[in-house]
C-alpha cells in the first residue's frame, strides 16, 4: 500500500527489504518541548495596552518519514517519501500524512540526470534535504524550511515546495564540480483543486470543468519554472550557489490573506495573479572542526495593482549557522534568522537559536535546541479601524531524538 523509495541513503541502514531490489528505510524524530509565549498589543491612537502570556509543555512524534528505494537496471532509480507529522492519527484527527516525494530518476551520467514525478526541487542548500532529519543537527529547521510551520510562514512564498520535472547534474572543473538544475512544476498549491466534505470540487479558478481534486487547472503561464547553478569542491568541504524561480502568487486565495488583517490598500489588490520571482543564495563549508551554512532568499513581485496602490509585497529571509564539532560524535551550533513578510503589514521577525547533537550510534542521535522568536507587527488593522502595534515573543526548549529505521 505504500510504494516508496529513497535516493541518497546509505544501504547499511536498511532494516527491511520487500524483495532483493526494493529497500525500505525510514527516520523519525520524537521531541519534548517547553514553550513560553508573550504578546504585547498597543493602540497608539488611544494609548490602550494589553498583554497575554502562555506556557505549554508537550511530547510529540514531530515527524516520521518512510522511504522506499529501488534500482531499476543501471540507469533508473525510483523513490517515494511518505511523511507523518505530529502524532498522526486519522481517527483522532491529529497531525497530517502526505506523500512528499514520488519520482523516477534516469541517470544518464553524473553530468546529466532526468528526474520525473513529485520532487523537492533544487533551491539553495536545504530544500532537497529538508526531510532527511537524521542528517541534520537541528530538531527545528530554519523557519521557512520547517514543515510544521508551512502554513504559518506561507512556505511556498519563499521556496518552491515541489516540482515535477528536473534536469540536473554535476560537471567536473578541476578541483570543483559545477552543479546545475533546471525544473518545472505546477502553480503554487492554492491553485490546485480541492475535494470538499460534501463531495464537490473547490477551486479558485473557473470551476465549470473541474471534476477531480488535486490537479492544477491553471494555464502554462502560471506554472513554476526555476533552477540552481553552483560550485562544490571535490572534497565536499565547500559549496555555494544561486537559485532563481518564476511563478505566480494566487491573490484570490482569501484563506491565506484574510481581509480583516489587511490594510485598505492591500484589500484592493486581491483577486488576481501576482507575478513572483524568488532569488536564493547559499554558501556552506567546513574548516577543521568548524562548519557553517548561510542562506538568503529575496522574493520580488511584478504586479501593477500593488504599484498603483503603493502596497509593498517583497519578502526576505536569511539564515546563518555556525557550528563546531567537539568530537566526531558531538557537534554544537548557534544560528540567527531574519525574515519579513509585508503584504500590507509592516512585520519583521528575528530567531536566535543554539543547540547540539550527540550521535549515540549509527542509528540514534540525541538533540537539544533552544529557540527565541521575536516578531514585531506595526499598523495592523484592528476593531473600529484602529491601527495596532503588536510584539510576539516565544521561547522554546526542545529535547529529542532522531532515529534511523
Amino acid at each position: 500500500m505504500l510504494p516508496l523509495l529513497l535516493l541518497c541513503w546509505p544501504a547499511q541502514h536498511a532494516q527491511a527489504q520487500i524483495d532483493s531490489d526494493l529497500q525500505l528505510f525510514g527516520s523519525m524524530q520524537t521531541v519534548f518541548f517547553h514553550q513560553e509565549s508573550r504578546i504585547d498589543t498597543e493602540i497608539p491612537s488611544t494609548g490602550t495596552r494589553n498583554s497575554g502570556t502562555e506556557t505549554r509543555n508537550t511530547f510529540a512524534l514531530q515527524q516520521m518519514d518512510l522511504f522506499f528505494r529501488k534500482e531499476i537496471g543501471d540507469e533508473l532509480t525510483a523513490f517515494v517519501d511518505l511523511e507523518f507529522q505530529l502524532n498522526y492519527s486519522s481517527e483522532k484527527q491529529w497531525g497530517s500524512m502526505s506523500i512528499q516525494e514520488a519520482w523516477l530518476n534516469y541517470h544518464i551520467s553524473d553530468a546529466a540526470n532526468l528526474k520525473l514525478g513529485l520532487l523537492f526541487p533544487s533551491f539553495n542548500h536545504l530544500n532537497e534535504i529538508k526531510n532527511r532529519l537524521a542528517l541534520l543537527p537541528y530538531l527545528f529547521r530554519p523557519l521557512v524550511y520547517e514543515r510544521l510551520l508551512s502554513e504559518k510562514f506561507y512556505t511556498e512564498d519563499f521556496i518552491p515546495e515541489h516540482a515535477f520535472v528536473q534536469f540536473h547534474g554535476a560537471l567536473p572543473a578541476g578541483n570543483w564540480f559545477v552543479d546545475y538544475a533546471a525544473y518545472a512544476g505546477n502553480a503554487e498549491a492554492s491553485y490546485v483543486s480541492r475535494n470538499t466534505p460534501s463531495g464537490g470540487i473547490e477551486t479558485d479558478l473557473n470551476p465549470n470543468f473541474e471534476f477531480l481534486g488535486g490537479v492544477d487547472p491553471s494555464n502554462l503561464k502560471l506554472k513554476l519554472f526555476g533552477g540552481r547553478i553552483g560550485m562544490r569542491s571535490r572534497d565536499e568541504m565547500f559549496k555555494f550557489g544561486i537559485s532563481v524561480t518564476h511563478d505566480y502568487n494566487n491573490l484570490r486565495d482569501s484563506t491565506r490573506y484574510p481581509s480583516h488583517i489587511l490594510s485598505g490598500p492591500a484589500r484592493r489588490i486581491l483577486g488576481s495573479d501576482a507575478e513572483r520571482f524568488r532569488i536564493g543564495s547559499d554558501l556552506s563549508g567546513r574548516y577543521k572542526a568548524f562548519w557553517f551554512e548561510l542562506e538568503g532568499i529575496k522574493v520580488i513581485y511584478d504586479y501593477d495593482p500593488a504599484e498603483r496602490f503603493d502596497v509593498e509585497l517583497e519578502q526576505s529571509f536569511f539564515s546563518g549557522v555556525l557550528g563546531y564539532d567537539i568530537t566526531s560524535e558531538i557537534t554544537t551550533y548557534g544560528s540567527l534568522q531574519y525574515g519579513d513578510y509585508t503584504f500590507g503589514l509592516d512585520s519583521d521577525y528575528f530567531v536566535y537559536t543554539f543547540g547540539g547533537a550527540w550521535r549515540v550510534n549509527e542509528s540514534v542521535t540525541a538533540k537539544a535546541q533552544f529557540i527565541a522568536y521575536d516578531e514585531q507587527f506595526n499598523d495592523v488593522p484592528g476593531d473600529n479601524l484602529n491601527l495596532i502595534s503588536q510584539q510576539v515573543t516565544i521561547t522554546f526548549v526542545f529535547l529529542g531524538f532522531s532515529i534511523l529505521l
